[in-house]
């Protein structure tokens, strides 16, 4: 019980920090944020335990997001295209990253800077997202590429019943035992 007060407790803090923070969002152990006011965050939204966000070029999550165990998202990267020093100079190249509503994200992915990942996609585990992933796209692999395409007839029914997981969840009060126990 103890354990769980002090958790929540420093979620609370750490949402105090964020930059936008829409309602109903877990955000598990061990999850890192360095420049906390660039991550913006929608409705209904599950951060696994052990992410890490490095939003210095900005980080913005639309509503409905799940995110896996052990996500690495960048925002910045070095200037390597300099003339005057190698491997790279002292210029930081801020790009933002974009996840569209309706995402899962599998375990230990890693997205780039600059990378936006369209509505409703899949990115699966392990994957390394170097590109932008389109809308309803299911993406795997080191560098992520297209699967298959989810059934968007499918998709729009459930999204037109706004019928979302983590909503649903919140909605009934009934949350995974391994979400309360985080």
């Amino acid at each position: 019980m103890l354990k769980r007060l002090i958790k929540k407790l420093k979620t609370q803090k750490l949402k105090k920090k964020l930059g936008v923070v829409g309602r109903n969002i877990i955000i598990c152990s061990d999850v890192d944020i360095s420049d906390c006011e660039k991550l913006q965050l929608g409705d209904h939204i599950y951060i696994g335990p052990g992410a890490k966000f490095h939003c210095r070029g900005g980080v913005d999550i639309a509503d409905n997001v799940i995110i896996g165990p052990r996500l690495t998202i960048h925002s910045s990267n070095h200037n390597y295209e300099s003339f005057d020093i190698l491997p790279y100079d002292g210029v930081t190249v801020l790009k933002k990253v974009t996840i569209g509503a309706n995402t899962w994200i599998g375990d230990n992915v890693m997205i780039c800077p600059g990378v936006t990942i369209g509505e409703g996609a899949v990115i699966a585990m392990g994957a390394v997202v170097c590109k932008d992933v389109p809308p309803l796209a299911i993406v795997g692999g080191n560098p992520a590429k297209v699967i298959k395409m989810r059934n968007k007839d499918i998709y729009n029914i459930a999204k037109n019943k706004e019928r979302y997981y983590l909503k649903e969840k919140f909605l009934s009060n009934i949350l995974p035992k391994e979400i309360i126990d985080n």
